[in-house]
């Protein structure tokens, strides 16, 4: 009997622009997109993969043919609820693809941050010069949290600027370029050290307020956060009341805990701070990027081979 013809479902904000760029690629399978979740009800009945962002209830209650499930992005946080039932199903991240991206940010924010670039800018509307010098990048310290695919982007840049990286991941594994690494256990003893502290930690139980009043008031006085993960690993409070006191002198901020951030929040009003929309990792190629992880991961799922950027459900990443 010859193979079975997969099913490959799209449920994600631009399923049309996928299904435009596997038709493009040639895929051999059929493509159904789903623009809702009642939609998606009935699509993903004998579907075998699915490309998403999320994981709805229907993905649980009529996927049962289901093999593999493909997210559009690094993060897995709206799996995470439905872990138990998706246990036997292969889940595959875009992890690695926003490095670039995420590195370039990084050096913007602290090159901007250490200028007082926002004040600068505010200068220039008031239509007021005042000149003063300017510290260097190069001989700061700059602590890594997280040293996977994005962390790693960052510590390349950060050292051809001069910088000293110091980082922090589970293992507490050498990584080229990071002076010291060290464990997620030993963040006190990290936080001292750093003029910057770069958060690109996934978002998961263990990471959760990671960042709190405490590991704030260790930071060395004067620093700069630059948070690129996910609004729950800062206590947003905590952050407020230390860049309210002085204690961090700004931060830059990509994610929040609440997305979009409420208009309400102090945040927007503090002149020490740079906020954005949630995107750092937002390249204007992006899906195509998401693309040939996909077909890459397509042609080994085929074949029956070992997935690229498979996660850990029990672990959220």
């Amino acid at each position: 009997m010859p193979p079975e013809r997969l099913k490959i479902v799209v449920f994600h904000p631009r399923a049309e622009a996928y299904k435009s760029l596997l038709t493009r690629a040639a895929v051999d399978a059929e493509i159904v997109v789903a623009k809702d979740e009642a939609a998606l009800a009935g699509a993903i009945e004998g579907a075998q993969i699915l490309l998403t962002l999320t994981c709805p209830p229907a993905v649980i209650e009529h996927g049962g043919a289901l093999r593999w499930i493909q997210v559009a992005s690094a993060g897995i946080d709206p799996l995470l609820a439905r872990r138990e039932a998706l246990r036997d199903i292969a889940v595959t991240n875009a992890r690695g693809i926003h490095a670039d991206h995420i590195g370039d940010y990084t050096m913007a924010a602290m090159l901007m941050l250490l200028w007082d670039m926002p004040g600068l800018l505010r200068h220039q509307a008031e239509r007021v010069w005042h000149r003063e010098p300017k510290p260097a990048l190069a001989g700061r310290t700059l602590g890594v949290a997280g040293l996977g695919a994005l962390g790693q982007g960052i510590v390349r840049r950060a050292r051809a600027a001069g910088m000293e990286v110091v980082g922090l991941s589970r293992g507490g594994a050498p990584v080229e370029g990071v002076s010291q690494v060290y464990r997620r256990d030993e963040l006190e003893e990290m936080l001292p050290r750093c003029d910057f502290l770069a958060l690109v930690v996934p978002g998961t139980p263990e990471t959760e307020r990671m960042i709190d009043a405490h590991a704030l008031g260790l930071m060395k006085p004067g620093a700069f956060l630059v948070n690129l993960a996910r609004g729950s690993v800062v206590d947003e409070a905590a952050l407020v009341a230390a860049l309210e006191d002085g204690r961090l002198a700004g931060a830059a901020l990509d994610v929040f805990a609440t997305e979009p951030l409420p208009a309400a929040s102090p945040l927007w009003a503090m002149p020490n701070v740079i906020i954005t929309p949630h995107v750092a990792g937002m390249s204007d190629d992006y899906d195509e990027r998401v693309l040939q992880i996909f077909l890459d991961n397509l042609a080994r799922f085929r074949r029956g081979e070992a997935l690229r950027n498979r996660v850990d459900l029990s672990r959220g990443y």
